[in-house]
């Protein structure tokens, strides 16, 4: 096994994801199916602990309109055009899916490239692939959220009897959500190698889930380890946006003072819209920039676990 390879693995990374900038579309697609790694399954972990169910949105959606049809409070001239609309609204949300699903493969395809062949990935190459390989991949994602899910709730059941017997003790509540977490990255980690798998070297699904299994085996020290790196990026990852909100807030605060200068309520209006929108752009930038970083980092060190093998970062110091 090799040394500890994550500096050049980041190193390798940020110059892909801030230098090709094609890949950012990529990158803001491939973001809306959660990011890889620990900071998804916190989130997830997160919700689900607390009651949340995915879909929930669109239950409560189609129950309103059933019983808007059945008690009279939706015109039938109108049910034609919610009909339309939610089939609208479904393709869209279909046609985004699939393009999400595409990139994320695309993605794992161009670094994999640029491991490879060191030098610029083809990115229509890549796309091609990423459509060839879109339902296993859309399998895997699947089950992923599927996964967490269920490890969410079935946590939460095993745990209701202490939950009602100690009332709302944070102390409770942190164990079920850190008990539904490990299990969560552990689905996550092998998520990612899947993918690697089908993506990089072709395997079917149930060849590369297997795969996957016994190189998390084999690496779960490094796994962690990476996780948690990249879990503190996201930290600061935030503390940007942050920042980022606030600046592009200054327009709205004159346009305020603007308006009452001259008392024109479109003045201040034009101004919130000039912030939100430069907080958007800058929030898309941030969210397609970071998504390609953090799946070219998984990668790169899948490609060098695969190949051959990466050795823990902490039994090297303890060793050392």
């Amino acid at each position: 096994m090799h040394t500890p390879l994550y500096k050049k693995a980041f190193l390798h990374s940020w110059h892909l994801a801030w230098k090709q900038h094609t890949l950012w579309p990529l990158g803001l697609f491939a973001s809306a199916l959660g990011q890889m790694g620990i900071i998804d399954v916190l989130s997830q972990s997160w919700f689900t602990v607390q009651g949340y169910r995915p879909g929930r949105g669109w239950v409560l959606f189609f129950s309103s309109l059933r019983e808007g049809i059945v008690g009279g409070t939706i015109e039938t001239s109108m049910i034609g055009w919610v009909v339309f609309l939610s089939v609208f609204f479904l393709s869209l949300g279909l046609m985004f899916l699939f393009v999400s699903v595409v990139s994320q493969g695309a993605l794992v395809d161009m670094t994999a490239q640029m491991v490879k062949r060191k030098k610029t990935p083809d990115i229509g190459r890549a796309w091609h692939l990423g459509v060839g390989h879109f339902w296993r991949v859309l399998v895997v994602n699947i089950l992923k959220k599927v996964t967490l899910c269920l490890v969410g709730v079935s946590v939460v059941a095993v745990s209701l009897p202490f939950l009602l017997s100690t009332g709302d003790s944070p102390f409770v509540f942190l164990g079920v959500f850190l008990l539904a977490s490990g299990v969560g990255i552990v689905v996550s980690f092998l998520a990612i190698y899947t993918v690697g798998y089908i993506v990089v070297e072709e395997y079917t699904f149930v060849q590369a889930l297997r795969s996957a299994w016994q190189l998390f085996l084999e690496h779960w020290l490094v796994s962690f380890e990476v996780g948690v790196m990249i879990f503190f990026l996201n930290i600061v990852v935030a503390c940007i946006l942050v920042v980022g909100l606030f600046l592009s807030l200054v327009p709205a605060f004159f346009a305020y003072f603007f308006a009452l200068l001259f008392s024109s309520g479109t003045v201040f209006a034009v101004g919130v819209a000039l912030s939100a929108t430069l907080f958007l752009l800058f929030f898309f930038l941030v969210a397609s920039v970071f998504s390609v970083f953090v799946i070219s980092t998984w990668t790169y060190l899948f490609m060098h676990m695969h190949k051959t093998g990466l050795k823990s970062h902490l039994l090297h110091w303890l060793r050392t």
